[in-house]
C-alpha cells in the first residue's frame, strides 16, 4: 500500500453507535425546545454542533469516568438536554 491510501480509514458502523447517535440526536431535540423561538436557524446549527461534542463528553464521563448505570439512557439524555438548552437560553 502506499501512503495515500493508508492516510484513509473506514468508519466502523454498528448497532451500538447508531444508538449512541440516535441518543444524541434525541438530545439535541430536548435542547432545541428550550430555545425555541429565541435562536434562528444558524444559531440553532451552530449550538446542536457544540452540544454533540459536549454531549459525547458527557457520556464518556458519566458511563466510563463514573461507572454509571443507565438503563436507556434516559436520565443522561433528558438531563443534559435540558441544562445544555437552560445554559443556552441564559446567554442568549
Amino acid at each position: 500500500m502506499d501512503t495515500e491510501t493508508k492516510a484513509w480509514s473506514k468508519i466502523k458502523l454498528n448497532v451500538d453507535s447508531m444508538v449512541t447517535g440516535d441518543f444524541a440526536a434525541a438530545s439535541g431535540l430536548i435542547c432545541m425546545g428550550a430555545v425555541l423561538g429565541k435562536t434562528n436557524i444558524f444559531q440553532l446549527w451552530v449550538l446542536i454542533s457544540l452540544q454533540m461534542v459536549f454531549y459525547a463528553l458527557n457520556e464518556a464521563i458519566v458511563f466510563k469516568g463514573l461507572k454509571a448505570v443507565d438503563i436507556g439512557g434516559s436520565m443522561t439524555i433528558h438531563t443534559f438536554g435540558a441544562y445544555f438548552g437552560l445554559a443556552a437560553t441564559y446567554f442568549y
